[in-house]
């Protein structure tokens, strides 16, 4: 089953919906982003994976999942406003990923599907046992 989220900084991070966002906190560049997922994830920043239009996706996968990022950035080096995640459908701790980019950035999910923001307390249970 595919799935989409959208990570985020927002300005206080304790924002209750989205109508309370009136922009997104910057978050570090791609590559400095990518220095620290491959120290928490040596082996995971696996490749790009190619579209038809000649748009590269980084893929964070292993065995247990797989996460396509969508930066909408044109450089490695411009700041990151947020990143669009794509769940495949595979592996089923891919929710692992996601918690530590969370802590890291201090930043959040939101669901694409409802447009709310994850609280990680009161997760459904489909995505709390990817944990």
């Amino acid at each position: 089953m595919g799935y989409e989220v959208y990570l985020m900084k927002t300005p206080t991070n304790r924002e209750k919906d989205l109508s309370e966002v009136t922009e997104a906190a910057p978050m570090p560049c791609w590559r400095e982003l990518k220095g620290l997922l491959r120290g928490r994830f040596p082996d995971l920043v696996s490749g790009y994976a190619a579209l038809d239009e000649g748009i590269d996706f980084p893929v964070l996968s292993s065995p247990d999942y797989a996460l396509e990022f969508n930066l909408a950035v044109d450089s490695e080096d411009e700041p990151l406003t947020g990143i669009m995640f794509s769940r495949p459908g595979c592996g089923e701790r891919w929710a692992y990923p996601l918690k530590f980019l969370c802590d890291l950035l201090d930043a959040r999910i939101v669901d694409c599907g409802g447009g709310d923001f994850w609280d990680w307390d009161n997760l459904p249970d489909w995505i709390a046992e990817g944990l």
